[in-house]
């Protein structure tokens, strides 16, 4: 203050504290005055355009005449909003695999989708009938019609389809006027059809109608002639016809054979030609591969895409190489690998290409062709729904080739995909084998038997049952000569460790002499795979200039490997088994090893193979002979035979097309020779109908109620499993529309009818609880013991209205309703029926209830007949009983049934029974309590809840019943309840067919609902069924969905380190059994019991829901400390000893673990946690190292 001198500075500085110059003080005016730019004139908002402007060439000259503005449909529509083909591009890093967060595009065969502008509500608004002359808003218009005219010339000729040459020389026109007229008809025509110029570019105007229409007509005439339909959406081709004419039906093909092809490969082709579905059924080495080549170089040809998928990811690998060898522009995706996406081939799995479709991946716009090769795995109970969805989901454009092993029902299947696509599927089937298979029986032993070979199935299919025999009696000659050794001791099918080794010795010195080598012999079990492996290590079948192949090979290969894990176990032992000629192929295995067997078994260096079923699916490796080691495999259930399917995809291999006359298969009868009644079926029977896998998974559900377009309904309708219901959806539809017509001729009914409306409702529900009741209470013990021959009791069947009856007899048959035969009174004269049609059993049933027919009087005297009745038609069992000669009465009364016989009196047997039947129902009608009943709800001990429910509701809908009875004491009651019955029946028949035609009559439908419960109590979705956050997070998982976000939103990783977090998921993807409990490291122990509680939270959900889940256990920690050691940098070699498990079950865990994380941390990106994304990307990292990710020979050699 001391600075401050002067009133003036004084002044300042109290005018600065008190009075602040603030904005507060110094407020802007009202209205701003608006300063004029010119040039913001020139800036365009950014919107996408409506419109667009296209040229219109002159027809001959291709000059541009003018330019025509166009509308455009998806204005705005991106991968995130629309599922439309002309939606904008997605993201170039998104183009091959797509994005969760994208819409898929529409699946060929639904309905067409809804454009948006349909569903606005449009206000009704009076535009007045003059809106061709008069717009809106406008008093008065102007009629352009009066001016409407044609062009003179055309006016004079008109329009014609064909021109009239004599007419035009008669009329002496020359060339130029006759041009000139068909000129402006083009003009006119162009002009009339704007629309025509929006659907494609001008260039590709002159070729719309050959190759850009949806429907995608043939490109080439082949097909001139009509064939026979064997099913709407299927045709079978006559492939038994020779095609000498091939040639000149495909002058110019896609691509050249160094071979003549087979009848059934040129009919594949020429339907490729005429860009159709084809599904081709054939044995293993018949030459699909032909139909699948020949797609890959018609889309090359035409400039667009083919995916060729596979079962398993090993196929992929070896597909890659063979089609790269032919087409060069051959790209590979795995879920962890991805070499040349942008090639014109692409070669993946199935389940990468449902991810694919799932998000809304861009290559799916360039796809011509999707082969699915093994489509017969759409069988397998795990994986099968996956080739149902890929099918499902594939859009309009593409087409579809299947191909698959033989199996019995083709047409259902090519059907379904027909119906489902709304295409015509041409089937071509042939059950030729190129090479003829010869089956026999091995009974040898080793030593002198060695040689003991017995054919049983020749060349033409022909069962040798005399060889049978004699291989029966040759073995059980060897097994008395043993007697007293070895094999007398241990059980029946008991062979011990010696005696198989010399079995092996045996056949392989047999096969050497007979030059019958390679040999691939199916060993259905890994163990003794490796145990066989082990016990020949004195066989050599390579000479040493084989040997030094496979060692430089076998070396040269190693060479990817780190040092230390070239001395794995199992690398030592099969390197030295592989330079004596002989493999072992499972998958124990290591993934590098296996493809190094499989190269060397191409190239003729290993002569015998032992391997498991997996290498008989897909891959062409023939041999000369396959042998089977047991005609017996275990499940995962059970042991059981192979199945017809299962041995001819095994035996297959055997037979080189082009080197061997015939294939040779044998059985080693090791123990005993099997029964020819399971040899016969396995080896000649059919192989299983294909039948549908499908499931619902929530990732479907979930994914359908976020894009909305696209209903679960919808999906399941579509599947497989629902195809016999989708099939009778038009007779269905077609008797609704009858019904409605029907009903809608009825007259209303009356205001006094409504009670007998709501009597026929209540009898209903009476009717249908007795039913269940009496069906219950009849097949309890104690009730059975009253129902003895002679018993009264009360009846109501047809028009036998409550009539006391004699029980004759009671006969029952397991898993059918049992029969009761009963004599009742009847009237003497039975009067002719006056009702023209019969009504039905309920109809009588609800008229007995009525207190008219609560007696039966009957007219005359000895009136009877025999009935038999079910449970359902007993209205009260009596204490009374009649003493009868029941078989006496029956045999009577069928005699008197034959024609001869008919007029012949009763026996005295029978009068008795009538008589005191008589005397007994006019004792009843005179006095109703004179009858007593058993009570047999109070008589029965019910123990269980549900049938005490079940008892306590009959009851009240008997009291309820009785209530409403006294509205049918009315005149007329019969005639006036036949039009109330007869219109509720029709209303009840209406509204089951509107349920069979409805989502709720699917199979799948009430597991759909209990799922949804599920996703709604675990807060997927909310009330709305709006996917929430949650939801969206689980889209976005390959499996374990539930599970793995519930982990994730409940922070289970945030405090972990990479290594924990790896280790911990490995229980997600594990699925073998261990010995044992596992071993699980200290720090881990909290999280698995965090982990189980999750898993168990969720089963608890399913189950109260009563939601279809799996039955084994989703959790498997039996390799979880294996990885965590592997996630720890520690060798391959040091993690082996810490387990029993093989090493390429190891390795496919941790392949799969990797797509997991992968899923984790796609999610983690999705809430915004990038703290659990960075330990995602750590722990891939510390997991994708050295021998288990080493790349595949087939995509480096």
């Amino acid at each position: 203050m001391s600075n401050i001198s002067g009133e003036d500075n004084h002044e300042k500085l109290r005018n600065y504290i008190l009075n602040p110059d603030i904005s507060i003080h110094d407020p802007l005016p009202d209205v701003l005055p608006r300063q004029f730019d010119e040039m913001r004139l020139l800036h365009i908002p950014k919107c996408p355009a409506s419109t667009k402007l296209i040229p219109r060439r002159d027809f001959y000259t291709g000059k541009i005449l003018e330019f025509i503005e166009v509308d455009l449909e998806d204005v705005g529509a991106n991968a995130n909003n629309s599922m439309s083909m002309r939606r904008e591009p997605g993201l170039l890093e998104e183009v091959t695999r797509g994005s969760h967060m994208n819409f898929p595009f529409w699946p060929g065969g639904f309905d067409e989708q809804p454009h948006e502008i349909t569903n606005l509500d449009i206000a009704n608004i009076d535009i007045g009938d003059k809106l061709l002359t008069v717009p809106p808003g406008f008093p008065c218009g102007h009629d352009f019609s009066a001016e409407a005219g044609k062009p003179e010339v055309l006016k004079t000729y008109g329009p014609v389809d064909n021109v009239d040459l004599l007419q035009n020389l008669e009329q002496d026109m020359d060339v130029k006027e006759w041009l000139q007229m068909a000129g402006g008809e083009k003009d006119a025509t162009a002009v009339a059809d704007p629309e025509r110029h929006l659907r494609f570019p001008v260039e590709f105007l002159d070729v719309e109608d050959q190759i850009m229409k949806e429907d995608l007509k043939p490109v080439l005439n082949i097909s001139t002639t009509t064939k026979t339909f064997s099913s709407d959406w299927a045709e079978m081709v006559d492939i038994s016809q020779p095609m000498p004419d091939f040639k000149k039906k495909i002058p110019c093909p896609a691509m050249e054979f160094p071979f003549e092809l087979d009848v059934f490969q040129k009919q594949a082709i020429l339907k490729l030609e005429q860009r159709q579905y084809v599904f081709v059924a054939a044995h293993t080495s018949a030459g699909k591969t032909v139909v699948a080549e020949y797609a890959i170089a018609l889309s090359k040809r035409d400039l667009t895409r083919t995916i060729y998928t596979s079962p398993i990811k090993a196929l992929s690998n070896q597909k890659y190489r063979d089609f790269r060898k032919t087409f060069k522009d051959v790209g590979l995706i795995t879920g962890d690998l991805q070499i040349e996406p942008t090639a014109s081939c692409l070669i993946m799995t199935t389940e990468i290409l449902r991810s694919m479709l799932y998000c809304g991946s861009d290559i799916t716009r360039d796809l011509e062709y999707v082969i699915f090769d093994e489509v017969h795995y759409i069988n397998n109970p795990e994986r099968g729904h996956v080739w149902e969805e890929v099918i499902i989901l594939l859009p309009d454009h593409v087409n579809i080739i299947m191909l698959s092993a033989t199996v019995p029902n083709t047409m259902e299947l090519a059907d379904w995909v027909g119906s489902t696509k709304k295409r015509k599927v041409y089937v071509i089937s042939t059950l030729k084998r190129p090479v003829p298979l010869m089956h026999y029986l091995y009974t040898g032993a080793g030593g002198k038997s060695r040689d003991d070979i017995f054919l049983l199935v020749d060349a033409q299919g022909k069962y040798l049952q005399g060889n049978y025999d004699k291989a029966v009696e040759r073995k059980k000659e060897m097994q008395s000569k043993s007697k007293g050794g070895s094999a007398g001791n241990g059980p029946k099918n008991y062979v011990s460790a010696k005696q198989d080794q010399y079995t092996w010795i045996g056949l392989i010195d047999f096969l050497k002499r007979n030059n019958k080598m390679p040999v691939v012999a199916f060993t259905l079990s890994r163990n003794r795979c490796d145990q066989n492996v082990a016990a020949l290590q004195s066989v050599d079948l390579n000479t040493a200039v084989e040997k030094g192949a496979v060692q430089k090979f076998f070396l040269q290969c190693l060479a990817k490997l780190k040092p230390p894990d070239r001395t794995i176990p199992q690398v030592m032992v099969l390197k030295d088994a592989l330079e004596r000629g002989i493999g072992v192929h499972h998958s124990g295995i290591l993934p590098i090893l296996k493809e190094i067997v499989e190269m060397l078994f191409q190239n003729g260096l290993v002569k015998l193979l032992f391997a498991t079923e997996t290498f008989a699916m897909g891959v062409n490796m023939p041999a000369r002979t396959v042998v089977f080691d047991s005609h017996r495999k275990f499940d995962g259930v059970e042991v059981r035979n192979l199945k017809p399917g299962e041995y001819i995809q095994m035996a297959g291999r055997a037979g080189r097309r082009g080197h061997d006359e015939n294939g040779t298969v044998i059985l080693l009868c090791k123990a005993n020779v099997p029964p020819s009644m399971e040899l016969r079926p396995m080896i000649l029977g059919l192989p299983e109908k294909l039948q549908s896998q499908f499931i619902l998974r929530y990732a479907v559900i979930l994914t359908c109620l976020r894009i909305e377009s696209i209903r679960v309904e919808d999906i399941m309708q579509f599947s497989f499993k629902e195809f016999n219901q989708k099939l009778q959806l038009p007779t269905q539809q077609k008797q609704l529309r009858l019904a409605e017509d029907k009903f809608a001729m009825l007259p209303p009914l009356g205001e006094h009818l409504q009670p007998l409306v709501f009597f026929h409702d209540k009898a209903i529900e009476y009717w249908r609880g007795k039913d269940r009741v009496m069906k219950f209470l009849l097949s309890q013990a104690r009730i059975q013991k009253e129902l003895k021959v002679g018993r009264i009791i009360v009846i109501t069947q047809g028009k036998h209205y409550n009539k006391l009856a004699i029980l004759l007899n009671v006969k029952s048959v397991l898993g059918k309703d049992t029969v009761y035969k009963i004599l009742v009174l009847d009237h003497q004269f039975k009067a002719k029926e006056n009702d023209r049609f019969d009504r039905g059993e309920l109809y009588y049933k609800i008229l007995s209830l009525t207190p008219e027919h609560k007696f039966f009087h009957p007219e005359g005297i000895g009136g009877h007949t025999v009935l038999d009745i079910k449970a359902a038609d007993i209205v009260h069992i009596t204490k009374n009983a009649i003493k009868v000669d029941a078989d006496i009465i029956i045999r009577n009364w069928e005699q008197r049934q034959l024609e001869r016989f008919k007029d012949a009196p009763p026996g005295a047997t029978v009068v008795k029974a009538v008589t005191e039947l008589h005397q007994l129902n006019e004792a009843y009608i005179a006095n109703p309590e004179s009858l007593k009943y058993i009570d047999v709800s109070k008589e029965l001990i019910v123990n269980a809840d549900t049938e005490l429910t079940i008892i306590s509701q009959f009851e009240h809908l008997a009291r309820q019943l009785n209530e409403v009875l006294p509205h049918t004491n009315i005149a007329g009651f019969e005639q006036e309840f036949a039009k109330v019955y007869e219109r509720r029946v029709l209303e009840i028949h209406i509204e089951e067919l509107k349920f069979k035609n409805s989502a709720k009559n699917l199979s799948l439908y009430p597991d759909y609902c209990n799922k949804l419960n599920v996703l709604r109590a675990l807060k997927y979705i909310n009330e709305q069924d709006e996917v929430t956050l949650k939801g969206k997070v689980a889209c976005e998982m390959g499996q374990n969905e539930l599970l793995i976000t519930e982990l994730i939103l409940c922070n289970m990783f945030n405090d972990l380190e990479p290594a924990e977090i790896a280790a911990l998921l490995s229980g997600l993807v594990f699925q073998a059994k261990i010995q044992g409990e596992p071993v699980i490291p200290e720090p881990l122990k909290e999280c698995v019991a965090a982990f189980e509680q999750i898993n168990d939270t969720i089963l608890a959900e399913e189950q109260r829901q009563q939601a279809a889940f799996e039955i084994e256990n989703r959790l498997n920690f039996g390799l979880l400390e294996v990885v965590y050691e592997w996630a720890r940098n520690k060798p391959f070699a040091e993690i082996m000893k810490l387990t029993e498990v093989q090493e390429g079950i190891i390795v496919r865990c941790i392949q799969q673990l990797d797509e997991t994380l992968r899923d984790v941390k796609t999610a983690a990106i999705r809430i915004g946690n990038p703290g659990l994304q960075s330990k995602m990307e750590e722990a891939s990292a510390a997991i994708k190292r050295d021998i288990v990710f080493t790349a595949s020979l087939y995509t480096e050699l």
